[in-house]
């Protein structure tokens, strides 16, 4: 069977998702999906089920309220599937032994571990002048980086309701869905895809009009030039 992601990507998306997992288990009065008490009620559980189930459970979870952060089928673009549908049928997963080693490796649920993850480095970015009225449109990994760590340290903005990410990469894509997780956002992150002209796209994401763009170097330039047209 043909790969619809190598195994590399596949193995990175597991990894950054596993972060987002942490981050929501560090909210829970009593965490659910990992420690002492997890493992034990998935023993019960199991049957013949292996890691790579269990991990894939997780996700399936978490993709219904967080999309791209636990979806493979959102971050890679796996059209014909249902909406609620996160792996399709052409997704190979990971090892019982990989994913066993993943869980045991999280790195800290923080953006800058979500970003390593995934491979995506920070790189200097100009950042306009945000306050809880600018509403933007993001292009690029290290941008979306830059702008999730300012929302980070400013309680007066509203992620999901001030940022629209415009991505095709996967890793962009996860990332800019892990963004809203690490944010203890109120919604997943609005994201789009750069396949149309920018004003019918984002009204349809719920941005009839944008303030400003942030795009860093990294960016795809497809999506660099959508979000560049849509802040005028």
């Amino acid at each position: 069977m043909e790969e619809v992601a190598p195994k590399e990507a596949r193995e990175a998306f597991y990894a950054a998702a596993l972060v987002g997992l942490k981050a929501l288990d560090g909210r829970e009065r009593t965490p659910r999906r990992f420690g002492p008490d997890a493992d034990a009620r998935w023993q019960q559980f199991r049957g013949a089920l292996g890691d790579a189930d269990r991990l894939d459970l997780l996700l399936r979870d978490g993709a219904v309220t967080w999309g791209p952060a636990f979806s493979p089928a959102d971050s890679f673009g796996f059209f014909g599937l249902t909406h609620d549908e996160p792996f399709g049928p052409d997704w190979q997963g990971i090892s019982n032994d990989r994913a066993a080693t993943l869980a045991g490796h999280v790195g800290a649920a923080s953006l800058s571990s979500a970003a390593a993850a995934l491979k995506i480095e920070a790189q200097p970015v100009v950042l306009p002048a945000l306050t809880a009225s600018t509403r933007v449109v993001v292009a690029g990994g290290a941008a979306i980086l830059a702008v999730a760590e300012r929302f980070a340290t400013a309680p007066e903005l509203s992620w999901s309701d001030q940022v629209v990410v415009v991505a095709s990469s996967p890793a962009f894509r996860q990332l800019a869905g892990l963004a809203a997780v690490l944010l203890a956002a109120k919604a997943r992150t609005p994201l789009v895809r750069p396949d149309a002209e920018p004003a019918p796209v984002l009204a349809s994401a719920g941005f009839p009009a944008v303030d400003a763009a942030v795009v860093s170097p990294d960016a795809e330039p497809a999506c660099a030039d959508f979000a560049r047209k849509a802040a005028g």
